[in-house]
């Protein structure tokens, strides 16, 4: 599944049908959740989407369609589902609570496909969307949809625009006849990418095994000052008053543009080493378990890691490679050409090992390290197919 992000540019008269659609859709989940709180304390038993939909079928009234209030209830009962899960494997988790104005920013159209609910004009210039959110809306497609589109989602950002986000169910391995060009010689494409390790950090964003650094680019870092003006500026507006609700959208367009800014990243250096490389192995970070340490935890979130292996993962995934994540012990402290252990802390950024010499900068060290550890076992397949991982020679 690929979700593509499109502008849209209703009229005035069309924004607030969006908007009173998104009011009213947020008081229906409300009084959903509500229902569900009142079952479970009378019986102990949960309502399922069925019953929640049953119980407000014709709740819509003139601005939220009845296919809208139907996804409502999938959504509350997969959050219910959600928090069972995690209780049950003993995670902390929170029930899942009311939503508030600046929590509820997406109205679901729930079925892609011509007289449904959604679905791109012949120009390509309109989506057409019910007749209580406006019936047409222009949008501009800035690259081609791929796949099977099967819903869609309107939502609002902070920057006060509206997006169309349009899910498409595309096959497995979309991408591998691209990235594996076929040749006379080789008419049937096959894989003859190399292994790479990747060690990720907050010095340098990562370092691979073949000695190649990417730089940390800081986005949050960078636009602390401009944000804390914002906030400053916000924080001096009256509560409550029109100044002080314009001051928090700038704080947040401020959030949006960082954010925006750390997803083209990742994206884009996902990309080179997805396509380049036929397994790629990292770290399996328990970055929850980093964040504790008060004085890295804005730069680990900075740098956004687990985001970053998520999209390194899927593009993957795509291309017909594969991401191995092996344990991230010891791999900075093992020397990668003869084993030796040598201690460091954070601060020593250059691997010395005293017993082969081997002198390297510790995250490329490192890198080397993680290759190693997840490469395949000697006899088996082709590389490129997941494997038993190697156990770290000691």
């Amino acid at each position: 599944m690929r979700t593509f992000e499109y502008r849209v540019y209703p009229t005035r008269a069309q924004r607030q049908q969006l908007m009173a659609c998104l009011s009213e859709s947020r008081a229906i989940y409300n009084e959903m959740l509500e229902a569900l709180k009142a079952q479970y304390e009378e019986s102990a038993t949960f309502p399922t989407k069925y019953d929640l939909t049953a119980r407000f079928k014709g709740r819509g009234g003139e601005h939220v369609p009845a296919t809208t209030v139907q996804t409502l209830a999938d959504r509350l009962s997969k959050a219910l589902k959600r928090y069972l899960q995690m209780k049950d494997l003993g995670l902390p988790v929170g029930f899942p609570r009311f939503k508030t104005p600046n929590r509820w920013h997406s109205i679901q159209l729930r079925q892609y496909a011509v007289s449904r609910d959604v679905w791109l004009d012949d120009d390509g210039a309109h989506l057409h969307i019910p007749a209580k959110l406006g019936k047409l809306l222009k949008i501009k497609l800035h690259r081609p949809l791929e796949g099977t589109p099967v819903t869609a989602h309107l939502v609002l950002r902070a920057d006060g625009h509206w997006y169309a986000l349009i899910v498409c169910e595309t096959l497995p391995q979309d991408e591998f006849d691209r990235v594996h060009q076929r040749t006379a010689a080789t008419p049937q494409p096959h894989c003859d990418h190399p292994d790479i390790g990747l060690d990720v950090g907050l010095k340098v964003f990562l370092a691979d095994s073949e000695g190649t650094v990417v730089e940390n680019p800081r986005y949050y870092r960078r636009g602390q000052k401009r944000l804390a003006k914002a906030q400053h500026v916000s924080d001096r507006r009256t509560k409550g008053s029109h100044r002080r609700r314009k001051a928090k959208r700038e704080v947040a367009k401020q959030h949006l543009t960082i954010s925006r800014q750390r997803r083209d990243f990742h994206f884009k250096t996902a990309k080179h080493y997805a396509e380049r490389y036929g397994r790629i192995c990292v770290e399996d970070l328990n970055v929850a378990g980093m964040v504790k340490n008060h004085h890295l935890a804005k730069s680990i979130h900075d740098a956004s890691w687990s985001a970053f292996l998520d999209i390194l993962t899927d593009k993957a995934a795509r291309a017909g490679h594969v991401v191995v994540r092996v344990p991230a012990r010891f791999t900075s402290q093992k020397c990668s050409r003869c084993g030796e252990y040598v201690q460091k802390s954070l601060s020593v950024r250059t691997h010395i090992c005293p017993s082969c010499g081997l002198v390297e900068d510790r995250d490329v060290n490192a890198a080397k390290n993680i290759k190693q550890a997840g490469a395949l076992p000697s006899g088996t397949g082709a590389a490129g197919l997941p494997g038993e991982l190697r156990s770290p020679r000691l």
